[in-house]
């Protein structure tokens, strides 16, 4: 039985394929800049004795390598609060080329499971908005979980089909990421099942879904905005024959952007074009266009492919659609200050910036950039924003874990720096001593990161830390 990477032999070096397709993945994460930078994970890693090595494309990731493997780095404390993020490589990359920028209205279509989402919103440095669609159900929670650790306060999430944001949200979006469902033959080395779905029939309807949806991507974008197709598989039919389909579409409206003229941190690209080039013209194709086909043997990392699209002219006349209101709903002026002063009273500060605001569902408050906020949705949103804070008896709020991971450095007061000992305790799921005279709700922090909150009751700090954090952490 032929092997279904045997039909790249006019493309590649199909044995080097197989043969790294058979080896793990380098483990790999990001820096969440929202919460933390580089210089604070080289710290951290030459802590642990880990070796870092610069992912080429983007100055936030590295890989890693360690001797010691006690703990798996999904379980890292970092990981866990949100500073570093685990992603691979290859899947930092779509983000880098889309380079969304702050303060614009920016589109992931396809956002679960939340990596490309949480380095957008990093680069964007939390302002703007950024839509995060997707329309699993589960997806969709693991999507929230992922921007709500990272601390996103500029994402809106929706539950939609990609195909509609074509005709209601036309030419609304500065930039667009199409990283469309595939066929996922470039995973192969972290899930080899990947290649017993890649049939003939699976690639034909696989690329009839994407050329639907990076239409969709298109119409969606404003005239001069930019749209980056992706996918994690290696077949032309899903890769460069979809991108030519729709520049053959729109030859007036659209172009392709050449990567090797973009910033791409200290990495070459040109190879990676050549690559494309090559499967074009095996293709009969006389002019190839510039894309970026990642061979996994050729950077040791996932497969990829990439593509840049830049809008000249509109490619669907817009339509009216009337705004949608929110799930939560914004507080009052009068309101906020209520919080505001309850939390200063408290902390010594309010943690919010004097462009974002405070929306409400029930008793649940959330913390939204005003650009989010203000931004008008034809459809009701999934959900929006940072868990900012719950309202308990007797008039007072506690912030929640999110924020306090977030924002508890600002706090002033009722803030306390744990020994190891005590952090030991306290990850463990365990309470610890403190000082008597510290009452009530208290941020905890160790070697500057926040771990979440306690309560301090005459010299005992009740633990009140995320229990996910504890069922993460209490068995490493």
């Amino acid at each position: 039985m032929s092997h279904p990477f045997d039909r790249y032999a006019d493309y590649t070096d199909v044995e080097a394929l197989k043969a790294i397709s058979q080896k793990p993945l380098r483990k790999c994460l990001r820096v969440n800049g929202l919460k933390s930078s580089v210089e604070a994970l080289h710290t951290w890693g030459a802590r642990h004795g880990w070796l870092l090595t610069p992912v080429p494309w983007i100055a936030s990731g590295f890989f890693i390598d360690r001797e010691n493997r006690d703990t798996a780095l999904g379980k890292d404390l970092l990981h866990l609060l949100g500073h570093t993020y685990m992603q691979e490589a290859s899947s930092m990359l779509p983000p880098v080329l889309l380079d969304p920028q702050p303060g614009e209205a920016v589109l992931d279509m396809s956002a679960a499971p939340g990596s490309k989402t949480t380095q957008m919103s990093a680069a964007m440095r939390n302002s703007g908005v950024l839509i995060a669609n997707d329309v699993q159900e589960k997806r969709l929670w693991t999507l929230k979980a992922a921007l709500h650790r990272a601390g996103t306060v500029n994402t809106i999430v929706t539950k939609k089909v990609g195909q509609w944001f074509a005709k209601n949200m036309t030419e609304r979006f500065d930039r667009v990421l199409c990283d469309a469902p595939c066929t996922a033959q470039g995973t192969a080395r972290k899930n080899i099942e990947a290649l017993e779905f890649c049939s003939l029939d699976s690639i034909e309807k696989m690329a009839r879904l994407q050329v639907e949806l990076l239409e969709a991507a298109v119409h969606a974008a404003k005239v001069g905005g930019r749209i980056v197709y992706s996918t994690c598989t290696l077949t032309p039919e899903e890769n460069e024959m979809v991108v030519r389909s729709i520049l053959n579409k729109f030859s007036d409206q659209l172009e392709i952007v050449d990567p090797r003229v973009l910033p791409l941190h200290i990495w070459d690209c040109a190879r990676a074009v050549e690559d494309s080039f090559i499967v074009q013209r095996a293709l009969g194709e006389a002019e190839p266009l510039p894309m970026l086909r990642i061979w996994p043997h050729a950077y040791d990392v996932e497969g990829f492919f990439c593509a840049v699209l830049h809008k000249r002219a509109s490619t669907l006349a817009p339509e009216w659609r009337d705004t949608v209101l929110r799930q939560e709903r914004p507080l009052m002026r009068s309101q906020m200050h209520q919080i505001d002063t309850a939390l200063e009273s408290v902390y010594g500060t309010h943690f919010h910036m004097e462009h974002e605001q405070l929306w409400h569902r029930a008793e649940q408050y959330v913390l939204i950039n005003g650009a989010a906020a203000e931004f008008p949705l034809p459809v009701q949103n999934y959900s929006m924003g940072l868990p900012f804070a719950k309202s308990v008896k007797d008039g007072r709020f506690r912030i929640t874990h999110e924020l306090a991971t977030l924002r508890g450095m600002q706090a002033t007061n009722n803030s306390i720096d744990l020994s190891e000992e005590q952090v030991d305790s306290v990850l463990a799921g365990g309470d610890t001593s403190c000082a008597p005279e510290l009452r009530g709700d208290i941020v905890l922090r160790a070697g500057g990161i926040v771990l979440g909150t306690g309560l301090a009751q005459e010299g005992i700090l009740r633990n009140r830390l995320s229990r996910w954090l504890v069922q993460h952490t209490s068995d490493r």
